[in-house]
């Protein structure tokens, strides 16, 4: 099966401690199906992407011939990015901290670490999961309006059984279908 990955259908966001091992579609499904799991309401357009850094190499020569003999590579950091172009301030504390109700938002002072298991799934249905991700979100000026600018940049998990990142056919994901329409998510 041929996958391209392409654009962006919804993505979701849960608390990394659902994540309790080697993440499955069974798992998968039932995260997306917890009414703590959360629907990143609007991604405005042309804002979403999925990037890896390059990653950076050490060679070292043989002083003898002049012959590089070995190599050190660091991988490159793999980001979700996307810019939220309509909020409500309940979202706005998720992704950038301090506190939120439904009618104000206060900034948290001092740096704010915030940690997020990230849930992308593309136009072609290839769920894209961060298990552990680093959320560093803010104010973005975006078409004339104030958007939430996220990088969520996967992390090593807790547990040594998850990996940083895992990607899905819908069809692995158990209930898929139904979670992605169904209301509030």
């Amino acid at each position: 099966m041929a996958i391209t990955a392409t654009g962006i259908k919804n993505i979701w966001y849960a608390d990394p401690a659902k994540v309790t091992g080697d993440l499955t579609g069974t798992m998968l499904g039932s995260i997306l199906k917890d009414p703590t799991t959360k629907k990143v309401p609007n991604v405005h357009q042309d804002t979403w992407s999925l990037d890896e850094a390059e990653p950076s190499t050490t060679q070292y020569k043989n002083q003898l011939t002049d012959g590089v003999y070995r190599q050190s590579k660091e991988m490159g950091e793999v980001t979700m990015n996307f810019a939220i172009g309509q909020y409500d301030y309940e979202t706005k504390a998720a992704f950038m901290g301090g506190t939120g109700t439904e009618t104000t938002w206060k900034r948290a002072r001092g740096v704010t670490d915030i940690e997020k298991c990230m849930i992308a799934l593309t136009e072609d249905d290839q769920y894209c999961v961060f298990p552990k991700a680093s959320i560093v979100a803010r104010n973005a000026e975006t078409d004339g309006a104030v958007a939430i600018n996220v990088v969520a940049t996967a992390l090593e998990p807790d547990n040594d059984k998850v990996s940083s990142e895992y990607w899905f056919d819908a069809s692995e994901v158990t209930d898929g279908a139904s979670v992605m329409s169904a209301p509030g998510k």
